[in-house]
């Protein structure tokens, strides 16, 4: 495979020089814990408004979920207006359809504000299908997104080189590039009292003090800005169902002028990009699966890789990544305070897949909220102490069922049973003197080898081939080879693999 291939198509291969690791102790208004989108947006409106902030990111900055993302800076998120009306109602449907174009909007202020070079690209996003029997969720959906307010038009005129039965089209939307925009963000976050730290893990937290392995930040108010909130704070582990998504670019001769997905499955995400040299590429996700499942993994990676070639004129893929996130039980997203029950944490999860402007939104709600507000007009659709409905608790009932499953020997691979038996890239969980292993062989010939039961809270992890990692299909938690996290909510690394 090329060298390129299991690296995000966003980000350098050679970062800048990292902000330093937080070491020792120190006081500031606001401690956020992450810095994607969420973190960084919310740090750059605190500092806006005189508070002294702490962005404390565990690795680097923009380099996770917002930098494996698609970056579409749209509120158009596929069928999901009409769902909400009904399960909400119109007024916080509306609602969420303000904070979407709100949020969008915010991108380019920002990145204007601050001569940030984020590749911002004006265009329209399309929901389109080729399947009889969306057709008509597809004309209900433009008929609620146009009373929501939304820029909204049916249209069968894509600019795709295939034919549609039904486009929904949303008008005043762009793509950008989310690791150069956040990148840019973070570098105005440090100095009149703010601070900006990465290599910096938070292994214990209180509501107003997290603690790394060499420094705390004392604080009023801390914010989780972590994609699920650490460890189990607010129990929204049980409320968010995590998903994983492949993602790959290739340069490509047939352009499309919008950012498109499809209704149907198999899912097929694309948008564009202009590389410095001149050449484009297509941007394209598929469908979705539980993280770790490596056979769905493969298949969907595989349908997005014929697709991008059959339509878009695609040479070789040149990269390939999976990216994560978290659907939320009731379909809305949770944001604001923790817990309704005395000071908690601020926190924002569940994006289904939508988190540069549900982020961005969610950055705002947090910064007046974090500033002092005792409320925001966005809560009454995103509020995190929320009541759920009788339908999100079914969905959760199945997912707590898949959980089960994989607390109690999950899908253990029949194959192979012994270190030895493992090929050059074969990954497998064993069963070593009754432990369960996660083990990989590399090109060289050498095992990795670490428990195969997550930290967060023991469900048996599953292999993701594509970024050679170990993802836990109950939570989320992803980790390196050896064992150590690469985001949570799982803290501590995986326990060290037996040998034998």
């Amino acid at each position: 495979m090329a060298e390129g291939r299991y690296r995000p198509y966003w980000i350098p291969e050679a970062l800048p020089p990292a902000c330093p690791a937080l070491s020792g102790d120190l006081e500031v208004d606001v401690a956020i814990v992450g810095g994607g989108i969420v973190g960084i947006t919310t740090a750059r409106l605190l500092k806006d408004r005189g508070l002294r902030v702490a962005v404390v990111e565990a690795r680097r900055v923009g380099c996770e979920v917002t930098g494996k993302s698609t970056a579409k800076m749209t509120s158009q998120h596929g069928i999901i207006y009409q769902t909400l009306e009904r399960k909400f109602g119109e007024e916080r449907a509306r609602l969420y359809a303000e904070a979407q174009e709100a949020g969008v909007g915010k991108i380019r202020r920002l990145a204007a504000a601050y001569g940030i070079d984020a590749d911002i690209e004006e265009r329209p996003a399309f929901i389109y299908t080729r399947d009889q029997s969306y057709v008509s969720q597809i004309e209900k959906e433009a008929e609620v997104a146009q009373r929501l307010g939304l820029p909204a038009s049916l249209s069968r005129d894509t600019g795709l080189p295939f034919d549609v039965l039904a486009a929904l089209r949303f008008d005043g939307q762009a793509q950008f590039q989310p690791w150069k925009y956040v990148a840019g963000l973070a570098a105005t976050i440090p100095g009149g009292g703010c601070h900006l730290f990465e290599d910096s893990r938070v292994v214990d937290w209180e509501p107003t003090r997290v603690v790394t392995d060499h420094g705390s930040v004392n604080a009023r108010v801390v914010v989780m800005a972590t994609h699920l909130p650490l460890g189990q704070i607010g129990g929204f582990y049980a409320e968010n169902a995590p998903y994983a998504e492949p993602v790959i670019a290739a340069r490509i001769g047939r352009v499309p002028p919008g950012m498109y997905k499809s209704a149907e499955k198999p899912s097929r995400s694309i948008r564009t990009h202009k590389a410095a040299n001149g050449d484009t590429y297509g941007i394209v996700a598929g469908t979705s699966f539980k993280p770790g499942h490596v056979d769905e993994e493969r298949k969907y990676l595989d349908d997005i890789e014929r697709w991008l070639t059959a339509h878009f004129d695609a040479g070789p893929t040149e990269y390939r990544w999976v990216n994560e996130d978290y659907t939320p039980i009731d379909d809305a997203p949770f944001i604001g305070w923790s817990s309704s029950l005395g000071q908690g944490y601020l926190v924002a999860t569940g994006f289904a897949a939508w988190g540069i402007s549900n982020g961005t939104a969610a950055a705002m709600i947090l910064a007046d909220l974090a500033a002092g507000a005792e409320s925001h007009p966005w809560l009454d659709i995103f509020d995190a102490t929320r009541v759920k409905p009788i339908a999100g608790g079914v969905r959760a009932l199945a997912e707590n069922a898949k959980v089960a499953s994989h607390l109690v020997g999950g899908y253990l691979s029949r194959k192979p049973a012994s270190y030895d038996e493992l090929a050059p890239c074969d990954a497998a969980i064993l069963k070593i003197d009754g432990d369960n292993i996660a083990a990989y062989r590399d090109e060289d010939g050498i095992v990795h080898a670490v428990s195969a039961v997550c930290s967060h809270m023991g469900c048996i992890v599953g292999w993701n081939e594509t970024d050679r990692t170990w993802d836990c299909p109950c939570h989320g938690s992803r980790f390196e080879l050896d064992g150590t996290v690469i985001h949570g909510p799982a803290t501590r690394p995986l326990g060290s693999g037996i040998t034998g």
